[in-house]
């Protein structure tokens, strides 16, 4: 037994095969549809889950893991290393990383740290990456919680939906309520930190992934970033926007990453979003 072993949550949507070349734990959050649980990434795929959203008349909930889902990975994984650290999707959004730090507690002297990442999907997956490297390479505990909160305050993380309609029954649309009620073809912007606020709005889709950019290049300050890109059913648009920030932002354009949105932020999003994340190369 020996090191740092990484745990976070289903929504930072890694590949499975990084998930188990590096020994991360995923505990799922989970997506009910017709008062079916399923755990996301486990029970249910991204193209079923799509699918019967499109095809069914139904909206649907979700919930986050359990303590004692905590307990179980955190006691799997303490076989394996010397201190877990556990970094999960923004508590202003989630009860997740309530249950994690329940389960922590019952951990009794064993070193768990639990942090709430603020942000969630691509983000989480970039943040995740960052710390297997630096695990990877001998990092400290200390270490890991320095470079997180150096992530976490420098990190930006915007997207486009397609419509407020699924943030607004969802009941995470925070801020973004303001945008409410306009016209069928404006494109509400919206960004997350901490909770979801809108950032601006604007007249079609084209347009929008062009603002998108603007104002990731006003973020970054002129900063060198890593990014990541995503999309919830339109592989197309993020492509463009790939084009279109690996221009625009100094960063090393083989070195973005991407994921698509899966089902428990999917739900809330919908299909056709497309978002940008990024933070300063530390």
């Amino acid at each position: 037994m020996a090191g740092i072993g990484i745990v976070t949550d289903s929504t930072a949507y890694l590949d499975e095969e990084y998930v188990e070349k590096n020994d991360i734990k995923v505990v799922p959050l989970k997506v009910i549809m017709d008062d079916v649980s399923y755990r996301e990434g486990v029970d249910i795929s991204n193209d079923e889950f799509y699918k019967r959203m499109r095809e069914e008349d139904i909206f649907p909930t979700t919930s986050q893991p359990s303590a004692g889902e905590f307990q179980e990975a955190y006691r799997e994984m303490s076989q394996r290393y010397d201190a877990l650290f556990s970094i999960h999707i923004s508590s202003g959004i989630s009860g997740t990383c309530e249950s994690a730090r329940s389960a922590a507690s019952e951990m009794g002297d064993y070193p768990i740290e639990v942090v709430d990442s603020r942000f969630t999907g691509i983000q989480l997956m970039l943040f995740v990456r960052e710390l297997v490297k630096a695990r990877d390479a001998g990092k400290s505990m200390e270490e890991l919680n320095a470079l997180t909160s150096r992530m976490i305050e420098g990190g930006e993380l915007m997207f486009c939906v397609d419509t407020l309609e699924y943030l607004h029954r969802g009941g995470r649309i925070g801020g973004a309520q303001a945008l409410m009620g306009s016209m069928l073809r404006i494109k509400p912007l919206l960004y997350l930190d901490g909770t979801i606020d809108a950032l601006d709005k604007v007249r079609g889709s084209k347009k929008a992934l062009e603002r998108m950019v603007e104002l990731s290049v006003e973020k970054a300050g002129g900063k060198r970033v890593q990014v990541g890109l995503t999309h919830v059913r339109d592989l197309p648009r993020l492509n463009e926007l790939k084009e279109k920030v690996s221009k625009a932002l100094d960063c090393d354009a083989d070195a973005i990453v991407f994921n698509e949105t899966g089902p428990v932020v999917g739900s809330h999003v919908g299909p056709g979003t497309v978002g940008v994340a990024f933070f300063p190369v530390v």
